[in-house]
C-alpha cells in the first residue's frame, strides 16, 4: 500500500493526465455504476492495458494498479456492490483505490483514453460511496452531515481541476463523517427506544414460530453468582465476524439501555464470507454505566480476515476462559453469562431474521410490531431484560414491573426456539474457536444451534 505522502506527490502528475475529464459539465452529467462494479470495471481496463504495455515499467505500474483495485473490491470489504463495510475495515476500499490512482501517473499519452476511463471509474466510485453514506445518515447530526456535504463539494471541485487523488481524500472525509453521523443516529434510536414500542414488538415475538426465541440455560439456585463491583455481571463474549453475535447485539443494546447508558458504540457488520451477512454494532471500544448491573463485553475476534480465520481483537481473562470451558466446551459465540443465573452459548434468534437490512432499517424496525426484524430484536431484548430483572431482584421497578417483562420472565424456562452459534472450528490461543462447520448441541433448554458456513 502506498503512503498518503506519495499520493500527494503524485497528485499533480495524475491530474495532468485527467484534467480534461472532470470539467464541470462532465461532473454535472455523470451517472456512476455501483461503486464495487465501477472499481471492477476499472480493474479490467487496467489489466488490458498491462497486457498491451509497450515497456516493462508501464506493465508493472498497470498491473500494480489493477492489483490494488483487486484489493479494494475484495468481497470481504463490501456489504453489497453499492455499500462498503463500516469504518475502519471498509476504509481499505478507499486507501487501496488511492494506491491505484498513484500508480496511474506512470502512464503516457499513448493510452490516454484508457487511463482516463479507469481514473473516471475510480473517482465515480469514491464519490458514490460518500454520497451513499450521507444518504443513509439522513436525520443524523446536521453538523457532521454538513461537513460531509462540503467535503463532497470540495472533491468535485478539485476533481474538475484534474487533482484526482486530492478529490478521493475529500470523498474519504465525507464518507467518514457520514458514518460517524450514522452511528450516532442508530445508537440514539436503540438506546432511547420508547417502552411501548419495545413491548408491542416483543409481545408479538413471544410464542411466534417465525421468531423462534431460544431461552437460556437456567443455573441452579446454589450456583456461584457472577458479580462485579457489587452488582450482577453480564458477561458477553463474541466475534465481530459472527452473524449470530451480530443479531444478538441488537437486542442486547436495547435491553441494556433500559438499565444504564451506552457511549461510543460503533457500526459493524458480520463477515461477508459467513452466511447470512448482517449489519450490526460492536461493543469494542464502547462504554457502559449502570447502577444495577456490570456489563463486560469481550469482542474476542474481529471481522478482519487473517489466514484461515480472523484477526484476534480482545484477549479473554483466565476466569472468562474458565467459564467458557465450564459451560460451553465447544466455545461457540455468542456466549452470555447473566450473573451466574443464566448462561447461553447461542443467539436468541436466527440472524436470517435481520439479513439484507441496513442499520437504519433495523434501528427503526422495532417501531413496527408487524415487522419480522423488529419482532426479532424486540423479542431478544426482552429475553435479556427478563434475565437481568431476575438477577437484580426486580430493579429498577420501572422496567421490571412492566407486564411484558413479567411475561418473559415466566416464559424463560419454556423458550425452545432455534438460536445459533458461530464461528467454530480452529481453536485460537484464547481457547475461542474461530472458523468451522458445526456447533455442538446446546445443553439444557437451549435449542440446537444452526450451522455456520465453511470456506
Amino acid at each position: 500500500m502506498i503512503a498518503p505522502r506519495r499520493y500527494l506527490l503524485h497528485a499533480a502528475v495524475v491530474g495532468a493526465v485527467c484534467a480534461c475529464l472532470f470539467a464541470p459539465a462532465a461532473l454535472a452529467a455523470f451517472t456512476a455504476a455501483a461503486p464495487r462494479t465501477g472499481l471492477q470495471r476499472a480493474q479490467r481496463t487496467l489489466r488490458t492495458l498491462a497486457a498491451e504495455a509497450s515497456s516493462s515499467s508501464l506493465q508493472r505500474a498497470t498491473a500494480d494498479a489493477a492489483r490494488q483495485l483487486g484489493n479494494a473490491t475484495d468481497r470481504s470489504l463490501w456489504i453489497d456492490s453499492g455499500h462498503a463495510d463500516a469504518p475502519s475495515y471498509g476504509t481499505r476500499v478507499i486507501t487501496d483505490s488511492l494506491a491505484a490512482l498513484a500508480d496511474l501517473q506512470q502512464f503516457g499519452r499513448a493510452h490516454f483514453a484508457e487511463v482516463n476511463r479507469a481514473i473516471k471509474l475510480i473517482i465515480d466510485a469514491q464519490r458514490t460511496l460518500a454520497q451513499g453514506a450521507i444518504s443513509q445518515a439522513q436525520g443524523g447530526n446536521q453538523s457532521l452531515l454538513a461537513a460531509a456535504g462540503r467535503a463532497v463539494a470540495t472533491g468535485n471541485r478539485v476533481a474538475s481541476g484534474g487533482r484526482s487523488v486530492l478529490a478521493v481524500h475529500s470523498y474519504r472525509r465525507a464518507w467518514g463523517d457520514a458514518f460517524v453521523a450514522l452511528a450516532r443516529l442508530v445508537a440514539a434510536r436503540l438506546t432511547s427506544l420508547p417502552s411501548a414500542e419495545l413491548a408491542a414488538s416483543a409481545e408479538n415475538a413471544l410464542g411466534s414460530p417465525t421468531i423462534g426465541l431460544a431461552g437460556p440455560r437456567i443455573l441452579p439456585a446454589g450456583a456461584r453468582r457472577l458479580v462485579r463491583a457489587g452488582k450482577p455481571e453480564l458477561l458477553y463474549i463474541g466475534s465481530e465476524a459472527c452473524p449470530y453475535c451480530g443479531v444478538e447485539r441488537w437486542g442486547m443494546v436495547v435491553a441494556l439501555s433500559q438499565f444504564g447508558r451506552f457511549s461510543n458504540l460503533h457500526l459493524m457488520q458480520s463477515s461477508a464470507e459467513e452466511s447470512p451477512h448482517v449489519t450490526t454494532l460492536t461493543f469494542f471500544g464502547s462504554r457502559y454505566h449502570s447502577a444495577y448491573i456490570s456489563f463486560v463485553p469481550v469482542e474476542a475476534i474481529s471481522n478482519v480476515p487473517k489466514g484461515l480465520g480472523f484477526a484476534h481483537l480482545q484477549p479473554l481473562t483466565l476466569s472468562e476462559k474458565a467459564l467458557l470451558r465450564r459451560f460451553d466446551s465447544q466455545t461457540t459465540t455468542p456466549f452470555v453469562d447473566m450473573g451466574g443465573r443464566f448462561v447461553s452459548s447461542s443467539s436468541i434468534v436466527q440472524p436470517q431474521l435481520i439479513q439484507r437490512k441496513s442499520w437504519t432499517q433495523l434501528a427503526g424496525a422495532i417501531a413496527d410490531p408487524s415487522s419480522t426484524s423488529g419482532q426479532a430484536i424486540g423479542g431478544e431484548a426482552e429475553v435479556l431484560t427478563a434475565e437481568i430483572c431476575e438477577a437484580t431482584g426486580g430493579r429498577p421497578q420501572s422496567v421490571c414491573s412492566a407486564p411484558v417483562v413479567q411475561q418473559y420472565e415466566a416464559a424463560l424456562p419454556q423458550l425452545n426456539g432455534s438460536g445459533g452459534g458461530c464461528p467454530v472450528g480452529t481453536t485460537s490461543s484464547d481457547g475461542l474457536q474461530v472458523r468451522g462447520a458445526k456447533p455442538a448441541r446446546a445443553q439444557g433448554s437451549l435449542a440446537q444451534p444452526a450451522r455456520c458456513v465453511t470456506h
